[in-house]
C-alpha cells in the first residue's frame, strides 16, 4: 500500500490541485460567489500547482516536490488563517464578501476554507511522500 501511494503520489497531488482549481472556478464563475481576499491568495498558491504538477505528471518528474513545496505550505497557512477568522466571526472585518454565508458551506456545514486547508495539507503530504528516499 505504501509503495502504491509513493509511486502515484505526484498523480494524487495533481488530482487534488486540479479538483480544487476547477471547484474554485466553478464557485466563482457558475455560482457567482465573489472570492474574498483570503480566497484570492489561496488561488494564487493553488492554480500554479495544478499546472506545474500536471507538467510533472506528464514528464514523470517525481523530484518536483522540492521545488514547489512552498506553494501548498503558504496556501495552507492562509486557509488556516481564514478558517480561524471565520470561526471567530471576524472574517467580515477583512473579507466583506460571501465567505460567512450559509451558501458558502459545502454540504451545509463544511466551510470552504477548511476544505482548502485539507487540500493544501494533502498536497503537501503527497509532495513530501514523493521525495522520500528508499532505504
Amino acid at each position: 500500500m505504501i509503495s502504491f501511494v509513493k509511486r502515484y503520489s505526484i498523480y494524487f497531488a495533481w488530482c487534488i490541485a486540479l479538483i480544487a482549481t476547477i471547484g474554485s472556478l466553478y464557485v466563482s464563475n457558475i455560482l457567482n460567489m465573489k472570492p474574498c481576499v483570503f480566497c484570492w491568495y489561496q488561488r494564487i498558491f493553488m492554480f500554479p500547482l495544478a499546472i506545474i504538477l500536471g507538467i510533472a505528471v506528464y514528464k514523470k518528474n517525481r523530484k518536483i516536490g522540492s521545488y514547489v513545496i512552498a506553494l501548498p505550505i503558504l496556501g495552507g497557512v492562509i486557509a488556516f488563517t481564514q478558517s480561524i477568522f471565520s470561526y471567530f466571526n471576524i472574517a467580515s472585518l477583512v473579507c466583506g464578501f460571501d465567505c460567512l454565508e450559509k451558501t458558502s458551506k459545502l454540504f451545509g456545514f463544511f466551510d470552504m476554507s477548511i476544505a482548502s486547508f485539507f487540500a493544501f495539507g494533502a498536497i503537501t503530504f503527497f509532495l513530501i511522500f514523493a521525495n522520500k528516499k528508499k532505504k
